[in-house]
């Protein structure tokens, strides 16, 4: 049978599931509208941070000559739980602090650092004459909580350094702005959303599509009487379904750009980690239908992989708090790839994470492979 010929069938066996095809359009749909039509992760427990200095006035504090800034940076560094110190910059004009500031920038966009702080030219001399002294901090503003995590975690350095040096001087943290936040004029829940409830819709729908496709299909048992290959068998429902998931990932890319979707990156590139998010779906549910000799079967795997790729897609639980074989065991889920490439682009303005991106294509590749190898094992009763 030619491979054209088993794509028009593959055709026809999903047009006839009309109950999956309105799963996979309408579902999307009615999603994003209702996050359209609102308005309007875990707070970080321990922040990496980087302090820009501007203040050069020696402190009468322990007959030392340095500034109350060093016995800040040394407190932040090697004194508190909640924070470590990645670098320190000492800035004495305004040509050097620009430069700083841009490295902090450049540190913050690339997820090196959580935070950095900005000691005004004023620091030393304020807490000398017990007037109010700021601190100025600069966060990722693509976590909605970090602002306020960060807010409260200031505390502890600022307490540590109260007691050092003995004094009550007023403290006052100030962020002049978030980096990377959506602006308050768009649609902000829907573009904090957008990351997770884009891939977990455009996988697990995908998934949904796939897992019945092999251990569903009636004249599956005549046609292997027939020169059919089973690759091209795999080949065909492989195209077929490809075909669809690039119309649900259109509707829901157009869909989300109506409601205003923000995205600093290329929308292109955003556009193809999509699909490669709702390609590596297509690949786990055919995988899932090869292993599965029931669609009862079938229906429970489905529903074990994806509440597993959920929980552990690196949204909900921080890699960093988990043991070097969990990290593993979630990198080689997909949307502990997905989401990262999604926020990259969309909220940081970042290109291709590359890592992320082929991570993504040897997961999905896996699964086809595995697909492949499972159906051609399977035993069918004709």
């Amino acid at each position: 049978m030619y491979l054209s010929g088993l794509i028009s069938k593959e055709f026809s066996r999903i047009k006839s599931d009309k109950r999956t095809l309105v799963l996979i359009f309408a579902i999307p749909m009615i999603l994003i509208v209702i996050f359209g039509l609102t308005s309007g992760g875990g707070p970080t427990k321990f922040y990496t941070a980087a302090i820009i200095t501007r203040d050069k006035e020696p402190c009468d504090c322990f007959n030392s000559t340095s500034g109350y800034d060093d016995i800040f940076i040394e407190i932040v560094e090697d004194e508190c739980e909640a924070w470590g110190l990645f670098e320190d910059f000492e800035t004495d004009d305004d040509d050097s602090y620009e430069r700083a500031f841009d490295k902090c920038i450049d540190l913050l966009r690339n997820e090196i650092i959580d935070v950095f702080l900005v000691l005004p030219d004023d620091f030393s001399e304020t807490i000398t004459n017990n007037t109010d002294t700021k601190i100025y901090y600069y966060v990722d503003g693509s976590d909605m909580e970090a602002k306020e995590g960060v807010n409260v975690a200031i505390k502890e350095p600022i307490g540590k350094f109260r007691v050092e040096i003995g004094k009550t001087a007023n403290f006052t943290t100030m962020a002049p702005y978030l980096e990377y936040e959506v602006p308050f004029w768009r649609n902000q829940i829907l573009n904090y959303a957008f990351a997770m409830i884009a891939s977990m819709l455009i996988l697990g729908l995908l998934m949904n599509l796939t897992s019945l496709s092999i251990v569903s299909e009636g004249p599956l048992p005549r046609m292997l009487l027939t020169p059919t290959a089973k690759n091209e068998i795999i080949l065909s429902k492989l195209i077929a379904n490809t075909i669809v998931m690039i119309l649900q990932v259109t509707e829901i890319f157009v869909l989300c750009a109506i409601f205003d979707l923000y995205s600093l990156g290329p929308l292109f590139e955003l556009y193809l980690v999509l699909l490669l998010t709702g390609f590596c779906g297509i690949c786990m549910g055919l995988f899932i239908s090869a292993i599965s000799k029931t669609e009862q079967v079938a229906n429970q795997l489905y529903l074990m992989f994806f509440i597993t790729v959920i929980m552990f897609s690196g949204s909900f639980i921080r890699m960093e708090s988990l043991p070097l074989a969990m990290q593993i065991i979630i990198n080689v889920l997909p949307l502990s790839h997905a989401v990262p490439l999604i926020v990259n682009i969309t909220m940081k303005g970042l290109s291709i994470d590359w890592f992320h991106f082929l991570s993504l294509c040897l997961i999905s590749i896996s699964y086809a492979a595995l697909a492949y190898i499972a159906f051609r094992f399977k035993k069918v009763e004709v």
